[in-house]
């Protein structure tokens, strides 16, 4: 097993203690629950309101207690206090979730935020702990010469984004950060350290399998490769385009993104009336220059960027950090634009008309199709060569209705035209079957894994792994 550096963890925040307000836990001896490992936060509390806010602002659930961990010791006195007191929990890292699946109502959170250590060995083995956020990871390895290809998002959490597959700008050139994953240490249901060296098949399961389903991730180590030097960026535009143009557009980007060299990504996005195709590449070549002369004379504008240090262009990426209201859903798997031809036209004209919605596809294949990861890990969707998303942003709480049924017209027509396949770390409630569009068959033998760590299904949420 892997040595694991520790750092020396923050004591109970001052002042913040509530000694009384729950009974003791006996089996640790002590007479208060919290302590230098973990500190349970009620209602009462005065971070109560800080501790369960979440990346998406139109979710507002209300946990019984957030125990907030610090140490594995810490999460297994909360595991052992949600036992006993026979209370449903789900973990929380970075809250990117969503449909707020790190949260619950009434029952235990797991917080596992402090927990953000992060080092490199002499072997560039990548060892963290669960909470090191997307930002923190590319800011820590870039500059010793290594990636961990992940997704781009500043603020999502490393663990929740491996457990899920996780995709970004170096995908198709690497593969996925699951990929990358090769052991971890967890505690399950009740409240026992497991390492993956000792099961090769939860192993399997947590590369891609989805995240909060077996237990409480509390170290996570990954290979990495060497990093790239430059990052090429490139940004095409047309503006005030019709849906029928769009659909036209999306068909000439598809033809082109399927020749795509695999150090390149793209992304074609629809917001409103402007449409946006952004290439990214870490090499520059003949079939590149080819692809973006291709754009270059089919849309009204080339951004002309220049390449930059990789430490410098993936920052680019890093979105926004802050809360925000706004409903993201998987928009399916594709193989090619055959697969929302018939719909492309219909997806589009209901993007146009409605500000604050977009339609966006992003280049999957290449390294991410290799068939001899497939067999070491859970993701279900190795074959698919696009990934469609949908998103919608509002700024008042009073324009959530009729955004959401805006977004629920995009699903049935997606649906409609058998689109059934999607990610799993883009969940929505609104997904019929889950377990196949998530696990694909993948999920028969998910559940055999969920039975022997969480038989009683203590770590549940909506569209979680089920017991056998």
């Amino acid at each position: 097993m892997n040595s694991f550096k520790r750092r020396t963890f923050l004591k109970v925040i001052a002042g913040a203690s509530f000694l009384g307000l729950l009974p003791s836990v006996k089996a640790y001896g002590k007479g208060s629950l919290d302590n230098e490992h973990v500190e349970f936060i009620q209602g009462t509390h005065k971070l109560y309101d800080v501790y369960r806010k979440l990346f998406n602002k139109r979710l507002d659930l209300k946990p019984r207690i957030i125990a907030l961990c610090k140490t594995e010791l810490g999460i297994q006195q909360a595991v052992n206090y949600a036992n006993e007191h026979n209370l449903s929990m789900n973990i929380k890292s970075g809250g990117h979730s969503f449909e707020g699946f790190s949260l619950n109502n009434d029952g235990l959170v797991i917080d596992v935020s402090q927990m953000n250590q992060i080092s490199l060995n002499n072997n560039n083995q990548l060892i963290t702990e669960p909470a090191v956020r997307l930002a923190q990871l590319y800011s820590y390895c870039l500059p010793k010469g290594r990636l961990l290809p992940s997704g781009s998002c500043a603020s999502v959490g490393l663990s929740g984004i491996t457990l899920g597959g996780g995709y970004g700008l170096f995908a198709r050139e690497f593969g996925l950060t699951c990929d990358y994953l090769t052991g971890f240490r967890m505690i399950d249901a009740a409240g026992n350290i497991i390492d993956s060296d000792d099961d090769a098949e939860l192993l399997w399961a947590c590369r891609g399998g989805g995240n909060g389903n077996f237990g409480v991730i509390t170290q996570l180590r990954f290979d990495t490769v060497k990093a790239p030097t430059t990052l090429y960026q490139h940004r095409f535009r047309s503006f005030n385009v019709t849906a029928k143009q769009a659909a036209a557009l999306a068909n000439k980007w598809f033809e082109q993104t399927s020749e795509l060299p695999e150090h390149a990504f793209s992304a074609f996005v629809l917001n409103g009336k402007t449409l946006t195709v952004m290439l990214t590449a870490t090499q520059h070549d003949e079939k590149m220059e080819e692809v973006l002369k291709q754009f270059d004379q089919i849309m009204d504008k080339n951004a002309g960027l220049n390449p930059d240090p990789i430490a410098v262009g993936i920052q680019y990426y890093y979105g926004r950090s802050q809360a925000l209201y706004f409903k993201n859903i998987s928009a399916g798997y594709y193989e090619s634009f055959d697969d929302i031809e018939e719909c492309a036209e219909s997806l589009f004209s209901q993007v146009v008309k409605t500000p604050g919605m977009v339609f966006q596809i992003n280049t999957l294949g290449g390294k991410i199709n290799n068939g001899t990861r497939s067999k070491g890990s859970s993701y279900a969707h190795r074959n698919a060569n696009y990934l469609g998303e949908a998103q919608f942003y509002w700024d008042k709480p009073e324009q959530m209705e009729s955004s959401l049924e805006s977004m629920e017209k995009i699903q049935a027509t997606l649906h409609a035209n058998d689109v059934h396949q999607h990610y799993v770390n883009y969940p929505d409630l609104n997904i019929e079957n889950y377990e196949s569009a998530y696990f694909g068959e993948s999920y028969k033998r998910l559940q055999k894994v969920k039975q022997r760590f969480d038989p009683e299904n203590r770590f549940n949420y909506s569209q979680g792994i089920k017991p056998v």
